[in-house]
């Protein structure tokens, strides 16, 4: 009987000590896609709000509420909120903790990282924002153009009569 109650003991005490160890990781920075588990004290001055569209969510409690808990306990977050039927989220954040690309990330890293996209991202302050659907398009953009002034710019097909003084020297 003594035996059994030290062996139970014995597996008791093992079991509180080796689940109570805490994992060791550093804390989330600014840039990071992983959410912190304690919060930095959020400056009301610094205070953004962030909009965007969230595709493939299929479900108001398993999806939009695992985005939003995400999103609330990340370092640097207010307030998330996730409107399954408008598929939209609306979050505020301390621009000096917090940037909303990252809040892109977050968001598009939930679950499996391939099921929710980030589209129309708007922010409260003046941001060159783009998620990285709109940033190849950009790209693609911006190559048209490098091409269409490799070719000669805007006198490339017209005679150069038609042309102005400075267009000529272009």
């Amino acid at each position: 009987m003594n035996f059994t109650k030290s062996l139970l003991a014995l597996a008791v005490s093992g079991l509180l000590l080796t689940s109570c160890k805490e994992t060791g990781s550093a804390p989330a920075e600014k840039g990071d896609a992983v959410a912190s588990t304690e919060k930095a004290v959020i400056n009301p001055e610094k205070l953004e709000t962030a909009s965007f569209s969230i595709d493939g969510m299929t479900c108001a409690i398993g999806c939009a509420k695992t985005i939003e808990k995400e999103l609330a306990k990340t370092n640097g977050v207010q307030k998330a909120t996730v409107d399954f039927d408008k598929k939209t989220a609306t979050v505020e954040f301390d621009s000096s903790l917090q940037t909303p690309e990252n809040l892109v990330k977050i968001v598009e890293a939930t679950a499996d990282g391939k099921t929710y996209k980030v589209s129309n991202l708007n922010a409260s302050k003046n941001h060159a924002m783009l998620t990285d659907q709109e940033q190849e398009k950009e790209k693609k953009t911006d190559a048209k153009a490098a091409k269409k002034e490799a070719k000669g710019g805007c006198c490339a097909g017209k005679k150069k009569s038609h042309c102005s003084s400075d267009e000529k020297k272009a």
